[in-house]
Protein backbone atom coordinates (compact mmCIF):
# COMPACT_ATOMS: atom_id res chain seq x y z
CA UNK A 1 0.00 0.00 0.00
CA UNK A 2 2.48 2.27 0.64
CA UNK A 3 4.64 1.52 -2.78
CA UNK A 4 1.18 2.36 -4.48
CA UNK A 5 0.80 6.20 -2.64
CA UNK A 6 4.54 6.32 -3.65
CA UNK A 7 4.31 5.54 -7.22
CA UNK A 8 1.32 7.39 -7.45
CA UNK A 9 2.89 10.74 -5.64
CA UNK A 10 5.73 10.26 -8.25
CA UNK A 11 3.45 10.58 -10.90
CA UNK A 12 1.41 13.35 -9.68
CA UNK A 13 4.81 15.26 -9.34
CA UNK A 14 5.61 14.30 -12.73
CA UNK A 15 2.64 15.35 -14.50
CA UNK A 16 2.11 18.59 -12.60
CA UNK A 17 5.90 19.74 -13.45
CA UNK A 18 6.22 18.70 -17.29
CA UNK A 19 4.67 21.63 -18.60
CA UNK A 20 5.94 25.52 -19.71
CA UNK A 21 4.16 28.06 -18.32
CA UNK A 22 5.00 31.07 -20.63
CA UNK A 23 4.03 34.62 -20.62
CA UNK A 24 2.70 35.71 -23.85
CA UNK A 25 2.37 39.99 -25.03
CA UNK A 26 1.36 40.80 -28.03
CA UNK A 27 0.31 44.21 -29.67
CA UNK A 28 -0.67 44.48 -33.27
CA UNK A 29 -2.30 45.77 -36.60
CA UNK A 30 -2.23 43.35 -38.57
CA UNK A 31 -4.93 43.40 -41.04
CA UNK A 32 -7.67 41.15 -41.70
CA UNK A 33 -8.06 39.31 -45.30
CA UNK A 34 -6.66 37.13 -47.31
CA UNK A 35 -3.44 35.54 -46.17
CA UNK A 36 -0.03 36.97 -47.02
CA UNK A 37 3.35 36.08 -48.29
CA UNK A 38 6.26 36.06 -45.14
CA UNK A 39 9.87 35.37 -45.26
CA UNK A 40 11.35 35.20 -42.00
CA UNK A 41 14.36 37.08 -41.28
CA UNK A 42 16.82 36.71 -38.44
CA UNK A 43 16.79 39.64 -35.91
CA UNK A 44 20.45 39.35 -35.21
CA UNK A 45 23.24 38.20 -37.67
CA UNK A 46 24.88 36.42 -35.34
CA UNK A 47 21.11 34.29 -34.78
CA UNK A 48 21.53 33.30 -37.88
CA UNK A 49 25.03 31.57 -37.82
CA UNK A 50 23.47 29.53 -34.75
CA UNK A 51 23.45 25.40 -35.17
CA UNK A 52 19.80 25.19 -34.31
CA UNK A 53 18.73 28.40 -36.71
CA UNK A 54 16.98 26.49 -39.51
CA UNK A 55 15.48 24.11 -37.68
CA UNK A 56 13.53 26.54 -35.27
CA UNK A 57 12.85 28.47 -38.31
CA UNK A 58 11.37 25.88 -39.60
CA UNK A 59 9.69 25.20 -36.33
CA UNK A 60 8.32 29.27 -36.70
CA UNK A 61 7.41 28.84 -40.39
CA UNK A 62 5.00 25.34 -39.63
CA UNK A 63 3.16 27.69 -37.39
CA UNK A 64 2.33 30.54 -39.93
CA UNK A 65 1.84 28.09 -42.60
CA UNK A 66 -0.99 26.83 -39.76
CA UNK A 67 -2.23 30.45 -39.83
CA UNK A 68 -3.08 30.71 -43.45
CA UNK A 69 0.32 32.12 -44.26
CA UNK A 70 2.67 31.62 -47.31
CA UNK A 71 6.01 31.13 -46.75
CA UNK A 72 8.51 32.30 -48.85
CA UNK A 73 12.41 33.55 -49.28
CA UNK A 74 12.98 36.83 -48.45
CA UNK A 75 15.31 37.69 -51.55
CA UNK A 76 15.85 35.95 -54.86
CA UNK A 77 11.71 35.91 -55.86
CA UNK A 78 8.70 38.03 -55.75
CA UNK A 79 8.28 40.14 -52.71
CA UNK A 80 6.88 39.09 -49.54
CA UNK A 81 3.77 40.79 -48.33
CA UNK A 82 4.98 40.84 -44.50
CA UNK A 83 9.13 39.87 -43.10
CA UNK A 84 8.76 38.51 -39.98
CA UNK A 85 11.64 38.86 -37.69
CA UNK A 86 12.80 36.08 -35.51
CA UNK A 87 14.37 35.86 -32.03
CA UNK A 88 15.20 33.42 -29.31
CA UNK A 89 17.48 33.33 -26.68
CA UNK A 90 18.11 31.56 -23.09
CA UNK A 91 20.67 33.28 -20.30
CA UNK A 92 23.31 31.68 -18.28
CA UNK A 93 20.78 31.25 -15.37
CA UNK A 94 20.92 33.13 -11.89
CA UNK A 95 20.84 31.41 -8.64
CA UNK A 96 18.35 31.33 -6.59
CA UNK A 97 17.35 29.98 -2.96
CA UNK A 98 14.93 27.16 -2.86
CA UNK A 99 13.41 25.12 -0.42
CA UNK A 100 14.94 21.61 -1.16
CA UNK A 101 13.20 18.22 -0.23
CA UNK A 102 15.07 16.10 2.49
CA UNK A 103 13.82 12.52 3.62
CA UNK A 104 13.19 11.77 7.40
CA UNK A 105 13.93 8.53 8.77
CA UNK A 106 10.80 6.23 9.50
CA UNK A 107 8.91 7.10 12.76
CA UNK A 108 6.30 4.97 12.30
CA UNK A 109 3.51 7.27 11.41
CA UNK A 110 0.92 6.80 8.87
CA UNK A 111 2.31 9.50 6.63
CA UNK A 112 6.13 8.80 7.18
CA UNK A 113 7.96 5.23 6.64
CA UNK A 114 10.74 7.02 5.43
CA UNK A 115 9.10 9.23 2.68
CA UNK A 116 8.07 12.33 4.77
CA UNK A 117 10.17 15.30 3.67
CA UNK A 118 11.10 18.66 5.51
CA UNK A 119 11.93 21.71 4.17
CA UNK A 120 16.01 22.75 3.86
CA UNK A 121 17.54 25.47 2.43
CA UNK A 122 19.44 25.41 -1.05
CA UNK A 123 19.87 27.02 -4.45
CA UNK A 124 19.82 26.63 -7.73
CA UNK A 125 19.83 28.03 -11.13
CA UNK A 126 16.64 29.38 -13.19
CA UNK A 127 17.28 29.80 -16.58
CA UNK A 128 15.31 32.78 -18.47
CA UNK A 129 14.01 32.24 -21.76
CA UNK A 130 12.33 34.21 -24.63
CA UNK A 131 11.19 33.99 -28.33
CA UNK A 132 9.90 37.35 -30.18
CA UNK A 133 8.83 37.57 -33.21
CA UNK A 134 8.38 40.80 -35.11
CA UNK A 135 5.74 41.11 -38.35
CA UNK A 136 6.77 44.31 -40.53
CA UNK A 137 5.22 45.14 -44.12
CA UNK A 138 7.80 45.20 -46.16
CA UNK A 139 6.34 47.93 -48.75
CA UNK A 140 6.88 50.28 -45.67
CA UNK A 141 10.24 49.39 -44.69
CA UNK A 142 13.41 50.65 -46.03
CA UNK A 143 16.86 48.64 -44.45
CA UNK A 144 18.54 51.95 -44.54
CA UNK A 145 16.65 53.77 -42.37
CA UNK A 146 15.98 52.60 -39.46
CA UNK A 147 13.25 54.77 -38.12
CA UNK A 148 11.44 52.77 -40.47
CA UNK A 149 10.99 49.62 -38.77
CA UNK A 150 8.83 50.90 -36.20
CA UNK A 151 6.29 52.76 -39.00
CA UNK A 152 6.47 49.49 -40.98
CA UNK A 153 5.97 47.06 -38.19
CA UNK A 154 2.41 45.68 -37.44
CA UNK A 155 3.01 42.72 -35.26
CA UNK A 156 5.08 42.28 -32.30
CA UNK A 157 4.54 39.81 -29.99
CA UNK A 158 7.25 38.55 -26.74
CA UNK A 159 6.89 35.19 -25.14
CA UNK A 160 8.93 34.41 -21.72
CA UNK A 161 9.32 31.87 -19.39
CA UNK A 162 11.84 30.67 -16.65
CA UNK A 163 12.60 26.96 -15.03
CA UNK A 164 15.05 24.53 -14.55
CA UNK A 165 15.85 23.78 -18.15
CA UNK A 166 18.99 25.18 -19.05
CA UNK A 167 18.49 24.24 -23.05
CA UNK A 168 16.44 26.31 -25.56
CA UNK A 169 15.62 23.28 -27.20
CA UNK A 170 13.39 21.26 -24.90
CA UNK A 171 11.30 24.83 -24.26
CA UNK A 172 11.00 26.42 -27.68
CA UNK A 173 8.54 24.32 -29.04
CA UNK A 174 5.92 24.69 -26.21
CA UNK A 175 6.67 28.68 -26.35
CA UNK A 176 5.69 28.52 -29.86
CA UNK A 177 2.62 26.79 -29.49
CA UNK A 178 1.83 29.34 -26.71
CA UNK A 179 2.24 32.55 -28.92
CA UNK A 180 -0.05 31.07 -31.90
CA UNK A 181 -2.35 29.50 -29.16
CA UNK A 182 -4.07 33.18 -30.10
CA UNK A 183 -2.68 34.67 -33.15
CA UNK A 184 -2.87 37.30 -33.54
CA UNK A 185 -5.29 37.35 -30.69
CA UNK A 186 -6.52 40.67 -29.09
CA UNK A 187 -3.53 43.79 -29.06
CA UNK A 188 -2.45 44.77 -25.58
CA UNK A 189 -2.00 42.65 -21.82
CA UNK A 190 -0.22 39.26 -21.20
CA UNK A 191 -1.52 36.04 -21.07
CA UNK A 192 -0.30 33.01 -19.38
CA UNK A 193 -0.26 29.95 -20.95
CA UNK A 194 0.94 26.56 -19.66
CA UNK A 195 1.64 24.28 -22.71
CA UNK A 196 2.50 20.38 -21.61
CA UNK A 197 5.34 18.65 -22.57
CA UNK A 198 6.36 14.72 -22.86
CA UNK A 199 10.39 15.09 -23.07
CA UNK A 200 12.31 15.67 -20.11
CA UNK A 201 14.68 18.21 -18.90
CA UNK A 202 17.96 17.28 -16.59
CA UNK A 203 16.26 16.75 -13.16
CA UNK A 204 13.36 18.97 -13.17
CA UNK A 205 11.46 17.56 -15.83
CA UNK A 206 10.31 20.71 -16.76
CA UNK A 207 9.95 24.05 -14.57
Amino acid sequence: MTRFFVVLFASFLAASCAAVRSNVAVTHMLPAGAAKTVAIVPYTESLAAAPDYQANTQKLAAHLEAEGYRIVPATGGPSPDYLAFFLYRIDNGTVVDLPLSRPHPPTGSLFAYGYRTALSPGTRPIYRRMVMLEILDRARFRPNEPASFLDARVYSASVTSQGACSMMAPVIDPMLTALFQDFPGPSGGIRSTDVSVASTCGLDRFG
